[in-house]
């Protein structure tokens, strides 16, 4: 059976995030596992445990318990919430001093189809997906990630965008998109964004699209966009376009920065309730590498 890593720290947008991982784990029949990693003082790891005084020992001790403790009466709520009635959910805490790592050794043991994160940010990309828990998650994932930025409007979504420069790579990421928009039953359409530092002719890029298209066996909508940015052409376009959902593929570390900067302004196209699916490029390099 499928399953689906919702991690949670029990906030509105984290809620947001799980409700529309129920949606989707209705479409995918798939099992939730809800995830919270409470974060402990890292006091306690900075010497030799066996060193400390027992007094002290004792105390981190009894302080990890209780927010084990906060932490499992808190999940027993959410597991109560009307949007998850009928679906198989499970819940886990981890108390760590390392949130997103703790997440991605998770992830790692149960090997989840998607993740699925609600994020703080809904103002702009660089408060989405750099400096967060998110960020770091979405980084460092084996798996396809979905970042949340609000609560979905339209959970049953219809029209996905796969941004991409549709080289090599976009080949062994693109069975991720196309299987995820076959949950929904969602039309994909192709975008390939040009800037003035990294120019290619429309006539190339029309033909490289062309059989991009072809080689997965549909007649894609294929768009070339121009922008003076890469984030700035496919959030603009997104917005003109009223696609529900875009899909990306990152190189992991330093990934990101290809399609996202810091240098993004928080006056520039903001996300509002756009979904994002990120699919790490080195994870699918082949076709052979994609999970069944």
């Amino acid at each position: 059976m499928k399953k689906i890593l919702v991690p949670t720290d029990f906030s509105e947008c984290s809620i947001q995030g799980l409700e529309f991982a129920a949606f989707l784990a209705g479409k995918a029949k798939a099992e939730i596992h809800i995830f919270n990693a409470a974060e402990t003082s890292n006091y306690m790891y900075s010497q030799d445990q066996l060193a400390m005084a027992p007094p002290a020992a004792i105390l981190m001790e009894g302080i990890n318990e209780n927010l084990r403790k906060a932490s499992e009466a808190r999940l027993n709520q959410i597991e109560r919430k009307g949007f998850l009635k009928g679906l198989k959910v499970k819940t886990l805490c981890d108390v760590t001093t390392n949130i997103h790592a703790s997440i991605l050794d998770y992830s790692d043991k149960i090997k989840p189809a998607y993740i699925v994160m609600g994020s703080r940010g809904s103002s702009n990309v660089a408060k989405i997906l750099l400096g967060s828990i998110a960020e770091r998650v979405v980084r460092f994932s084996s798996y396809p990630v979905v970042v949340i930025p609000g609560k979905v409007a339209k959970p049953d979504l219809k029209s996905i965008i796969f941004a991409s420069d549709f080289s090599k790579e976009a080949y062994g990421i693109f069975p991720v998109v196309k299987d995820f928009a076959s949950l929904y039953k969602a039309e994909i359409t192709l975008l390939k964004v040009n800037t003035m530092d990294q120019f290619s002719r429309s006539k190339d890029d029309s033909e490289a699209m062309s059989t991009f298209s072809r080689s997965f066996g549909g007649k894609y909508e294929s768009v070339i966009y121009n922008d003076y940015m890469k984030e700035e052409g496919i959030l603009n376009y997104l917005k003109f376009s009223g696609a529900d959902l875009v899909a990306i593929g990152t190189h992991g570390k330093k990934g990101l920065r290809r399609f996202f900067s810091e240098d993004v302004s928080a006056g520039i196209v903001r996300l509002a309730l756009k979904p994002i699916l990120i699919v790490n490029l080195l994870k699918y390099k082949r076709k052979s590498d994609i999970r069944n």
